[in-house]
């Protein structure tokens, strides 16, 4: 009898320390490790270490919870809830010194965003460090902190730029030399400008070009030829498969991206392919 008594306080405090545990375990958000590279005062790169939690522990980022209109009508969701610093006052823990007018923003999947100084600034954006979805039954293993935020009372424009997640790196860079190569090579016609635009604002972040963007998707002017109606079919045929309202990624690009956005961005891409 004493021996099933002991084996039954044993289990009780394994089952204890066991709900102790679980209950002090640090949020995902504020676990995840994340870069911000720079230059020095003498111009050399550096990269720190930073964290959600260093982050949130900065009285002068200003952490707070908060909800985005923004954020809720691209993913389809409501009553979201984060946890967010100021974008713009962590600008100010670092002085830039070669012309830096950019961030961008590598991810753990590959995606890379791109932001001016100036539309974190006007737009007041912040970085979520912690997620809190109320409606979406499954989250995408892609929707992870850091989180570019719109807060409430903001209104960029309606684009794919304004979500980057799962961020592991902000690097400072200049707006010039990053697009420099888009430019190159290719004709200066208004429709091929416009679509240059359009591709840079919500396409550019999956689907890499002339080594510039992010290499989550295919590239583009390989998968697809664009001087033929076959093959820009195919690229309008598989766009709206993949990039749908209710695609299994929640990636919804069609949202921001018409038909006839589309078609500058395929007579860009036409012009980037006769380039190369």
């Amino acid at each position: 009898m004493k021996q099933i008594f002991y084996g039954f306080l044993t289990l009780l405090t394994g089952v204890w320390i066991s709900a102790c545990s679980t209950a002090e375990k640090p949020d995902a958000g504020e676990q995840r490790v994340f870069r911000i590279t720079h230059a020095d005062s003498s111009g050399r790169m550096l990269s720190e270490i930073w964290t959600g939690h260093k982050l949130e522990s900065l009285d002068s980022l200003q952490v707070r919870g908060i909800s985005s209109e923004y954020f809720d009508k691209a993913m389809h969701t409501q009553d979201s809830r984060f946890m967010a610093v100021s974008f713009s006052r962590l600008l100010q823990e670092f002085k830039l010194k070669r012309g830096e007018d950019a961030v961008l923003l590598n991810c753990f999947d590959d995606y890379q965003g791109i932001l001016s100084l100036n539309d974190i600034h006007r737009y007041d954006l912040r970085l979520a460090t912690r997620i809190k979805l109320a409606s979406l039954t499954a989250k995408p293993g892609w929707l992870n902190p850091l989180l570019v935020l719109v807060p409430d009372g903001k209104h960029p424009p309606f684009q794919e730029r304004f979500l980057t997640a799962n961020i592991r790196e902000l690097k400072f860079v200049r707006l010039n030399d990053y697009y420099a190569p888009l430019k190159k090579n290719t004709e200066s016609s208004s429709k091929s400008q416009e679509g240059l635009e359009i591709f840079k604002n919500n396409c550019l972040f999956c689907h890499s070009l002339k080594g510039v963007g992010g290499n989550k998707g295919v590239l583009l002017i390989e998968a697809y030829g664009f001087s033929n109606d076959a093959g820009r079919k195919k690229f309008l045929m598989d766009f709206k498969n993949f990039h749908h309202k209710d695609n299994a990624d929640k990636q919804d690009v069609e949202q921001f991206v018409t038909d006839e956005k589309l078609q500058r961005i395929m007579d860009y891409l036409l012009q980037a392919q006769d380039g190369t």
